[in-house]
């Protein structure tokens, strides 16, 4: 099996990105109950401060240098968690920071990674972190808030020099052994770099073990087996690991972030240019994994319409519903393994296509709205095929001449795509896919059992034959092939935006904007110093505007002061804006310029936005508004609100799988309207 692995090269036209296939794996440490103390780990390593799981003498010795804002890392941290659990008698795997140059807050995550280590928490910070949208110092900080940790040590400790010099040794080790891209892993000195499958960890583990094994058959000390498979295994590196890790000696310096090189081996290759002379980074594969859904045991209700594109025949033991989208490299990749499987499975195995268009990728949505102009002309599959063909080169003349070449009526064609007359539908897709946990392509479904990313054929052989097993027992115990796929998937698991308790919030004096009765009441918890909050608005006027004159907004403060020390002075100006009926011009200027959100720069925007400056100094300095800022703020802590923003939605806390976006949104208050 081959390795491919994560390399990028950030320029300032532009960003390299070098997409790589997923290969679902394991993840991640702990030292300890929770992966902190050091206590599974030999004293006298070099390393024994460092997370670890795993024997102090292992068979099997593992440094992993990851990421908190590597893609790949994410991709793969839930089982790298469980493998190392799963080993732990007989290996240890132990977690360096090693923070990329082309990820913008890849210090700040990796600080607050050594800050959780060194309350305990290191582990669940792990596993937050890399379940996270977006990571950054506040993301961070607003995380060891919520889970109770002493916040002002956690910002002193990302802050220290102690954190600073952790981190640089570990950018040092990683140079000193030649790793040059996250995630990579030593495992006896082996190198590995980039996302490891299921079969390839199990092999090698097993492998090194039995060598370990016949090494203290032979006489050599439990304690100084790795040093010598090491040896053996990789000549370059041993002296390297016998300096650095068995002797502890400093490797050379390194800059912090690490630089990352180019390697070969790569799967494809995306430039992502950027504006303004400045880097942009972007994802093919913005998948963002929490421990449940790389369980393929579960599963989805995965519904399929009578319509929807299928190859195959109407009927099967079998079926399979690819999410995927026309520029993503991992969907053409998985294409000739789905036509292999077809080929084996015959009339046992159904395919169905739902769109998933990606954001970032420029032409995905025009792609999708093409397919479904072919569709209604009977031909999706043909320019499905083509398109991905010609997946390099794919834009809006492109795509109209293969929808030429396959024989469609263009007139017909122009006109689908002028009026978009498809983007309910795709949307509708969309839409299912957030709530199947499905948040990047390819997501691959067997019988509603889920697998994320272009898997190899034998990964999908399994998990086909193991279905066709039971299904065929189902069939033989007298369900009818038409009702098959129904009953499998019928206790099928969704998620939801949307909790289903319904809460009363008190908005009495509340800043609000909308008509007083609207179907849709948007209650939000908010920070004037929190970049997150800054980022909802556009969101929420973006559903205003498609839902005029249903939609009602109201605002409570919600100050995190423990992590933004400027948000209760903030606060109070938001309250003397309101007074003088111009809340949401101020909030406006505000969002717009976070910075320096003392009195001083309150007021300069107070003037800004047309407030009588005069009386805003005034309420500043006597902090008339105080006592109403803190219980606006004990509303969200009676109701359990933990960070801003959080919104509810008639009563109904909002927390969608994919974030807050016009999207998301759109979905939660199309149900609350029954208009889905």
């Amino acid at each position: 099996m081959t390795t491919r692995n994560h390399s990028i090269l950030a320029g300032r036209a532009g960003i390299l990105v070098v997409a790589l296939a997923l290969l679902a794996l394991p993840a991640c440490g702990k030292k300890g109950p929770d992966g902190d103390s050091p206590a599974a780990v030999g004293a006298k390593d070099a390393l024994a401060d460092r997370p670890a799981i795993g024997s102090a003498t292992p068979k099997v010795d593992v440094l992993a240098f990851i990421g908190y804002e590597c893609q790949f890392c994410r991709n793969s941290s839930a089982e790298l968690l469980a493998l190392a659990d799963a080993n732990a008698a007989q290996m240890r795997v132990r977690f360096l920071n090693l923070p990329l140059d082309v990820h913008e807050h890849s210090v700040d995550a990796a600080k607050g990674a050594v800050a959780a280590q060194n309350q305990g928490a290191w582990r669940k910070y792990y596993e937050k972190m890399m379940a996270a949208g977006a990571v950054s110092r506040d993301t961070a900080i607003a995380w060891a808030v919520e889970t109770n940790l002493d916040a002002q040590r956690f910002k002193k400790d990302m802050d220290s020099p102690e954190t600073a010099a952790q981190i640089a040794a570990d950018v040092a080790l990683a140079g000193a052994f030649g790793v040059t891209g996250t995630p990579s892993y030593l495992v006896n000195g082996h190198l590995f770099q980039g996302v490891q499958s299921a079969e390839k960890w199990k092999q090698t583990i097993a492998e090194e073990i039995t060598r370990a094994d016949a090494l203290i058959a032979a006489g050599t000390k439990a304690d100084t087996v790795v040093t010598s498979l090491v040896a053996t295994n990789a000549p370059d590196r041993a002296p390297a690991w016998v300096k650095h890790i068995v002797g502890g000696e400093k490797a050379p310096d390194m800059p912090v972030p690490a630089e990352v090189k180019r390697r070969s081996g790569v799967g494809s290759v995306t430039i992502n240019s950027a504006g303004a002379g400045t880097a942009g980074i972007q994802y093919n594969q913005p998948v963002r994994l929490g421990p449940e859904s790389t369980d393929d045991k579960t599963v989805w209700k995965v519904a399929v319409r009578a319509d929807d594109p299928r190859q195959g025949p109407e009927y099967a033991q079998v079926t399979m519903v690819l999410f995927e989208e026309f520029q993503c490299p991992f969907c053409k990749k998985l294409q000739p393994t789905i036509a292999a499987l077809r080929a084996k499975y015959g009339d046992k195995l159904r395919v169905y296509f739902k769109h998933n268009p990606l954001p970032f990728h420029a032409q995905a949505m025009n792609a999708a709205e093409a397919a479904e102009a072919a569709r209604t002309q009977g031909k999706f599959w043909q320019l499905h095929d083509l398109l991905f063909a010609g997946q390099d080169t794919l834009d809006p003349k492109m795509i109209r001449g293969q929808a030429e070449k396959i024989g469609l009526d263009l007139a017909a064609y122009d006109n689908a795509l002028a009026s978009h007359g498809a983007a309910a539908r795709i949307q509708a897709d969309v839409e299912q896919a957030a709530a199947l946990g499905a948040r990047g392509t390819p997501n691959i479904f067997i019988n509603g059992r889920r697998l994320v990313g272009a898997k190899e054929l034998p990964v999908l052989e399994a998990l086909v034959d193991e279905e066709l097993a039971k299904a065929d027992a189902q069939v033989a115990a007298g369900t009818k092939l038409a009702d098959l796929y129904d009953k499998q998937i019928a206790e099928g698991k969704l998620l939801d935006s949307l909790d289903s308790k319904t809460v009363t919030i008190d908005t009495k004096g509340a800043p609000s904007r909308g008509p007083d009765a609207g179907a849709i009441e948007i209650v939000t918890f908010q920070d004037l110093q929190c970049p997150f909050s800054a980022r909802l608005d556009p969101h929420i006027r973006a559903i205003e505007k498609e839902f005029e004159g249903r939609v009602r907004v109201q605002w409570i403060d919600f100050p995190l002061s423990d992590i933004h020390p400027n948000a209760q002075l903030a606060a109070e100006a938001g309250k003397e804006a309101a007074a003088q009926g111009r809340f949401w011009e101020f909030h406006e200027v505000v969002m717009a310029d976070q910075e320096k959100l003392d009195a001083d720069g309150l007021v300069a925007r107070g003037k800004k936005a047309g407030l009588d400056a005069g009386k805003l100094k005034a309420a500043l300095k006597s902090h008339k508004w105080q006592a109403t800022v803190q219980a606006d703020r004990k509303k969200g802590d009676d109701l359990g609100v933990k960070g801003t923003p959080t919104v509810y939605l008639n009563g109904h806390k909002f927390e969608p799988q994919l974030g807050f976006s016009a999207n998301t949104f759109r979905s939660a208050v199309r149900r609350l309207l029954g208009t889905r």
